[in-house]
């Protein structure tokens, strides 16, 4: 009860952050955000961009990319295997992403942590 209390009484951008950071691993779509967060979808990107000077749905993908050079710096996972924990719908989707944030696909990042 106290959770829902302080998750409920925090300003929306951080219920957001909050909200992704405990679902990261899910498909995350701004419906579901809102509605779980019984917030107005109109009223979250300009909240959040507001607080962190980013959209959602890029904040979304780069804390995905984050944690995907993690997985590829410490542990053997396939990249299969970790546009799945993900919630990549391909793993093409994923490399494609993965380059467009870093500059590097995910074998090249592997083989080179130090970038």
């Amino acid at each position: 009860m106290k959770i829902y209390k302080i998750n409920n009484f925090l300003p929306l951008h951080q219920r957001i952050k909050q909200y992704i950071k405990e679902h990261i691993h899910e498909n995350i779509t701004l419906d579901g955000i809102a509605k779980e967060l019984n917030a107005s979808k109109k009223a979250l990107n300009p909240a959040f961009k507001k607080e962190y000077g980013t959209t959602i749905t890029k904040f979304i993908r780069y804390s995905k990319i984050d944690i995907a050079k993690e997985l590829l710096i410490t542990s053997n996972l396939s990249l299969l295997e970790i546009s799945t924990l993900l919630s990549f719908s391909t793993t093409s989707y994923f490399v494609k992403t993965f380059k467009e944030i870093t500059g590097y696909t995910p074998n090249f990042f592997r083989q080179n942590p130090d970038l």
